[in-house]
């Protein structure tokens, strides 16, 4: 084993990063080197928390992910562990060329790699709700304890599933309060609902230490509702302007190199959204050094905030269409692939998700929604908490609350299109009288969408990360070609001549991803 995180936990045979929720914790110490197979699974579906886990029992060791694998565990066909790929070989372009095309194209098409592969042809990960089975002398069982999946949905009025979720709400807090242990709670609040909720349920729960953040250009929208939000709660507020200049010089230091290096562990884009953000609030001391950072990731998931507004109406899926769905979703950093690249994309669905012939609207959308945890949920938005690891902050996702994902695996199909139980929620039981963020000030709109049409996302400060802003015509001259390698072949749907402003961020840092290889 080759487990390097700072925070493991050793004991008896058992080895654990992370943090276990309620009475996880003292179960767990029941475990002995005798405990059999069946014992440890069992464990691992009542667990709740964010961790790795490994085990070594009597003849076999047992390695697991949490959930929504927010602490990522690597292996190889032999049997080598790892918490990071780079522990077991660092990824080289030579590993791209070697691996299985389809692998890395996905990869630059989505930010992540699906199923159980990485981009080195050798290493494996363990993915969301899994544990890997080692035995002497037989190859590593990849096998499921866990599956985000509506299979049955609750009788209970929507009042009543309300009441149920605030209730939830207030377990969820106390939970979180109790693991918290008294350090300071830093919420990057958004001018949206579920960091919003986060500090409404911290503040209602009389929390004493309770800091919010925001980011980005100066006098945003965005960060005005938040400022608006904290005010409300009677929550200090922080403000990081970013410029373009910021991001340029931040992305191009040998500190964010480093942060790709421990990021990507050959799976994931590095998800940056708060790291400029979070190293300023670091380097000014404006928080203290033992904070917990809280992001609201992943309210509008649960309450199937993504579901295409198709299930609204049909009653009946093919598999080809359920297939579609997630093409649409997910495959779309870059435009236009080839009709081979996509046929290997659709294989690679169907390789990792068992669908059949024809489904319910139900079925359908809770296997969409089962992709899209064990993928886009767990190796890109989850993923971003490696920036407050990276900076030396522990972390908490409540809203991954374990009770919390099972609550809405339950709520009916036409409750949770277009949020409607949510919204339901948010009227009675989240009195913040602040309006959620919409971009309305039409004659921005307008000057912005005339800009994004003669050059691209000029006005947008974090595409300062991409290229220097020196002047309106160099910045939109700067071609993706400037960030492939010419010993790879990329796919057709990059095109090196594509000004890197009219690309997808996303994009470009999956590609840079590689570039830095």
């Amino acid at each position: 084993m080759k487990l390097c995180g700072s925070g493991w936990q050793h004991s008896s045979g058992l080895h654990l990063l992370g943090h276990l929720l309620s009475a996880a914790q003292e179960s767990l110490k029941r475990f002995t080197g005798d405990s059999p197979v069946a014992e440890v699974e069992a464990w691992l579906t009542r667990a709740n928390g964010c961790f790795a886990l490994v085990f070594e029992g009597k003849g076999y060791t047992l390695a697991a992910v949490d959930r929504i694998r927010s602490i990522p565990l690597f292996y190889t066909a032999d049997g080598l562990l790892a918490d990071r790929s780079e522990a077991i070989d660092p990824l080289q372009i030579s590993h791209i060329r070697d691996q299985d095309r389809a692998v890395w194209e996905e990869f630059l098409i989505t930010g992540f790699v699906s199923g159980n592969d990485t981009l080195h042809p050798k290493i494996f990960q363990i993915p969301a709700g899994h544990y890997l089975l080692l035995r002497d002398g037989q190859k590593p069982v990849l096998k499921a304890y866990f599956k985000y999946r509506h299979d049955k949905e609750s009788s209970l009025s929507e009042k009543d599933l309300s009441a149920q979720l605030h209730e939830i709400h207030r377990n969820t807090t106390e939970r979180l309060i109790a693991s918290l242990n008294g350090r300071s709670a830093v919420i990057p609040l958004s001018g949206g609902w579920d960091s919003r909720l986060i500090a409404y349920l911290l503040k209602r729960a009389q929390y004493p230490a309770i800091y919010a953040f925001s980011y980005e250009a100066k006098g945003n929208a965005e960060a005005r509702i938040s400022r608006k939000v904290a005010k409300h709660l009677n929550i200090p507020w922080l403000f990081v302007e970013h410029t373009h200049k910021s991001w340029y010089q931040a992305y191009f230091s040998n500190e964010r190199k480093q942060h790709y290096k421990y990021a990507v562990n050959a799976t994931s884009s590095a998800h940056i959204q708060d790291w400029l953000a979070v190293k300023e609030l670091k380097s000014r001391k404006l928080i203290p050094h033992d904070s917990v950072f809280i992001p609201g990731h992943t309210g509008d998931f649960l309450q199937s905030g993504h579901l295409p507004a198709v299930y609204r109406d049909a009653t009946e899926f093919s598999r080809h269409e359920l297939v579609e769905q997630i093409l649409a979703r997910h495959y779309r950093l870059w435009k236009h692939p080839s009709r081979e690249e996509t046929t290997r994309f659709r294989q690679r669905i169907e390789r990792y998700l068992d669908i059949p012939e024809q489904m319910s609207a139900m079925d359908a959308a809770s296997l969409y929604e089962y992709w899209e945890l064990q993928e886009r949920q767990a190796k890109f938005i989850v993923n971003s908490v490696r920036v407050y690891e990276d900076l030396g902050y522990d972390w908490r996702l409540p809203l991954w609350d374990a009770e919390l994902m099972d609550f809405w695996a339950e709520v009916p199909l036409k409750l949770r299109l277009g949020r409607r139980l949510w919204h339901l929620y948010q009227q009675q039981y989240l009195p913040i009288p602040v309006p959620v963020f919409k971009n309305l000030n039409w004659p921005l709109r307008a000057r912005n969408k005339l800009l994004r049409i003669a050059f691209g996302e000029i006005t947008d400060v974090r595409y300062g990360r991409f290229a220097e802003f020196r002047n309106p015509l160099q910045y939109a001259g700067e071609r993706v070609q400037s960030y492939l390698r010419p010993e790879l072949e990329y796919p057709s749907f990059i095109d090196p001549k594509l000004p890197l402003i009219r690309c997808d961020m996303n994009a470009l840092q999956a590609l840079r991803a590689i570039f830095e290889l």
